[in-house]
């Protein structure tokens, strides 16, 4: 990743309509809230965690969007499928282009940071883009994005469900784009199921036994345990609070070891949150490994 310092992001709001008094997600839903050094924060230190991680989660929504679902979408567009499925991906790419706009939009009423940008705590340097670009352009040599995208968008599914739970006490925005992501995200499933079931079966076995230890791969580097983005998460937090420069080791030591926190992993892969996902690893033996990877909390 680049670790090119960044400036500062700004806490005054692009416009008033956003409520800077309020939550902007479930505390739940953010990863600092399962260390105690969270505890040791003030209110307004909690509150403004809270929103700068809204902030990243919208933007994890808009980066996995642009970067795996808008070419591997493309990529089926013109492929032999059966009409019905190709229509329904046609609507799925659109709505996903839809989420993107609509997440950048709120980000940008938040703060001036976004203004020529569309991402700040997510950076990917050139290689790496360079790679994901390679791979999202060719799903049938890495099917593994397709069950990478099942499982983020099943995934999506209870967060967003979280939201609607807490929504008196969230940013109302903040509850809006959940709900119209949310309304979107069920057919998007479905979507999902329906390509894995033309694609993975005539996937030759060697290939997805690559495809799967790959998928582990990146699971565990980039979608399961926080690591750069969160952690310049808690940096714009001690950017705004200078008194937390004393605690900013132990911020991010807990920070880092929520890996072995059973609390945490459930939240993130377990029955309550992709139970679709672990079901259907259970039709292939090659995903042995990995389901006991997800759900071993």
């Amino acid at each position: 990743m680049n670790n090119c310092a960044a400036p500062p992001i700004v806490e005054r709001p692009v416009t008033d309509a956003v409520d800077f008094s309020r939550l902007f997600m479930p505390e739940i839903l953010t990863p600092l809230y399962h260390t105690s050094a969270y505890r040791s924060l003030t209110d307004r230190q909690r509150l403004r965690y809270n929103q700068l991680n809204a902030l990243y989660f919208n933007e994890q929504i808009m980066f996995f969007e642009k970067a795996l679902a808008r070419n591997v979408l493309g990529y089926f567009q013109h492929h032999p499928l059966p009409a019905e499925l190709k229509l329904g991906l046609r609507q799925f790419a659109l709505e996903e282009e839809r989420h993107t706009a609509m997440f950048l939009e709120l980000n940008r009423r938040c703060s001036s940071s976004y203004q020529r940008r569309d991402f700040y705590f997510i950076r990917i340097p050139p290689a790496g883009a360079n790679i994901l670009e390679f791979m999202s352009n060719r799903p049938l040599w890495f099917p593994l994005l397709l069950w990478l995208m099942h499982l983020q968008e099943e995934r999506a599914l209870f967060f967003g469900r979280v939201f609607l739970r807490f929504q008196d006490e969230l940013e109302p925005n903040f509850v809006s784009v959940q709900r119209r992501h949310l309304a979107d995200e069920v057919g998007h499933v479905r979507w999902d199921e329906r390509l894995l079931a033309e694609i993975w079966p005539k996937t030759g076995i060697v290939l997805r036994h690559v495809n799967v230890r790959m998928l582990i791969w990146m699971i565990d580097e980039y979608f399961s345990v926080p690591k750069r983005s969160s952690a310049r998460v808690v940096e714009a937090l001690i950017e705004e609070f200078e008194e937390l420069r004393p605690k900013a080791y132990e911020l991010r030591r807990q920070l880092g070891e929520l890996g072995s926190n059973a609390e945490y992993r459930r939240l993130l892969y377990s029955v309550d949150t992709v139970p679709n996902s672990l079901a259907k690893f259970d039709l292939w033996p090659e995903f042995k490994s990995l389901k006991r990877r997800l759900s071993r909390a």
